[in-house]
């Protein structure tokens, strides 16, 4: 009976045992699924957009995130290419494709991304992108060109581009907005065939063998690029030094500052001289990116009426205090004096394009006058202009002061093309303005 009974409860233990185990399992896989449920992110992958359109050598970033694995392939027709299979040991991961659709046999056309990812057995992403492979570069011809420029100075190509989103032409990493100037259009009336003229500035600190480009580009990213056939001329232009004293840094520099009791006079001076005039010269450069995609002007622009020339262009200016250069700066206009609160005229016509302070440049006015081209009048006493307001060429604008950082009543005149001020003197010139910028407008 004893050995009878010893069986019996070993055998209703195992069963306890076997159940216990069963039991453990099933909540282990409760578990798991439940953690893959619940605590595990899906997978995301960004960036993808740039997918959309590819080009002849497009290179797209991918930033994966919860990634356990990642597969993405192109399709086009029965071809399916793979460009990407990984497990990363990381589950956050920048993938860079560089993608050539010409090396991957793939043809100008549609085409089909296929995105697939794990996070874990519950969490997946598959997603397709639907693309167009364009790897034709636009057509861009030189038309006509400015021969001859001078640093300081400007510059007009005619360019004929084709299947073109935007045409433009480069020095370094400066960019200068073409606009259309004749356009034809294709039996559904989208336009095929356009020129553009591109007026450019020659920086002031261009150096010699500097090259511009003319650049066409589409909406894929393809380009086609021809350089300017262009001659450059170096000019040096005059430096001189300015002497300052207390007086000059408490009356100017310090209102500049909003402070009234300056403890050191020097370091508020170069103050206002670098910083100061660093913020004013940004302003103006992003206040100039907006104007009007036609010409507004007509002729030589107009200097101020009984006006003597006190500073020119260029003029690299060291300032003196106590004996010693504390500070430089580039003068980037023309001084013109007059009687004190002369009537100030505009240039040329155009709109208003900015009108109140403006830093060093004190009570400022800047007119675009089209494609680029703005006229900049600074240290005025009085504005009676409004922005937006049309102005014809000899309008009155308002009347000359010493606002600003300046030393008495004048007109700092300027002008800006794309941002860059660059020398007055040559827009003051009918016959220089038909030779390098007028005859070039005509094919």
């Amino acid at each position: 009976m004893e050995k009878f009974s010893s069986g019996r409860h070993g055998k209703n233990g195992f069963s306890l045992i076997g159940l216990i185990i069963v039991l453990l399992i099933v909540a282990g896989v409760i578990g798991y699924f439940s953690y893959q449920l619940f605590f595990v992110s899906k997978p995301a992958i960004k960036g993808m957009d740039a997918l959309n359109v590819l080009n002849a050598d497009k290179t797209v970033t991918l930033q994966g995130e919860n990634l356990k694995t990642i597969d993405i392939s192109i399709q086009q027709g029965g071809k399916k290419i793979n460009l990407l299979k990984d497990t990363p040991l990381s589950r956050e991961k920048t993938y860079t494709l560089q993608i050539k659709p010409k090396a991957l046999g793939l043809s100008d056309g549609p085409a089909t991304f296929i995105i697939e990812a794990e996070a874990g057995i519950l969490k997946k992403l598959k997603q397709q992108v639907n693309t167009i492979i364009d790897t034709s570069p636009p057509y861009l011809e030189v038309l006509s060109a400015t021969s001859v420029i001078e640093n300081g100075g400007a510059g007009l190509t005619l360019l004929r581009a084709e299947g073109a989103d935007s045409v433009f032409v480069k020095l370094d990493e400066r960019i200068f907005r073409g606009f259309p100037a004749i356009s034809n259009a294709d039996s559904t009336g989208k336009e095929t065939t356009i020129n553009y003229y591109v007026l450019f500035p020659v920086p002031l600190d261009m150096k010699s063998g500097s090259t511009f480009y003319a650049v066409a580009k589409d909406a894929a990213g393809n380009q086609s690029i021809r350089n300017l056939p262009v001659s450059m001329k170096i000019i040096r232009y005059r430096s001189s030094s300015i002497n300052i004293d207390d007086s000059f840094i408490d009356k100017v520099a310090a209102p500049l500052l909003n402070e009234t009791n300056i403890s050191d006079r020097e370091a508020a001076f170069k103050k206002v001289n670098e910083e100061l005039r660093t913020a004013s010269i940004k302003k103006l450069f992003d206040t100039a990116q907006k104007t009007e995609p036609r010409m507004l002007w007509d002729g030589a622009f107009l200097q101020m009426k009984n006006s003597k020339v006190m500073a020119t262009y260029g003029d690299a200016r060291a300032y003196i205090y106590k004996g010693k250069s504390i500070s430089r700066s580039i003068h980037l206009g023309y001084d013109l004096a007059s009687n004190a609160h002369s009537p100030v005229e505009a240039a040329n016509t155009g709109i208003i394009n900015f009108a109140g302070d403006l830093g060093i440049y004190g009570n400022t006015v800047v007119i675009d006058h089209g494609t680029g081209l703005m006229s900049l009048y600074g240290h005025m006493s009085t504005i009676t202009v409004t922005e937006g307001q049309s102005v014809k060429k000899g309008d009155i604008i308002g009347k000359t002061g010493a606002t600003g950082l300046a030393g008495g009543d004048h007109l700092h005149f300027g002008i800006l093309i794309e941002g860059y001020e660059v020398s007055p003197l040559y827009w003051w010139d009918q016959h220089w303005i038909k030779v390098n910028i007028l005859d070039h407008l005509r094919p």
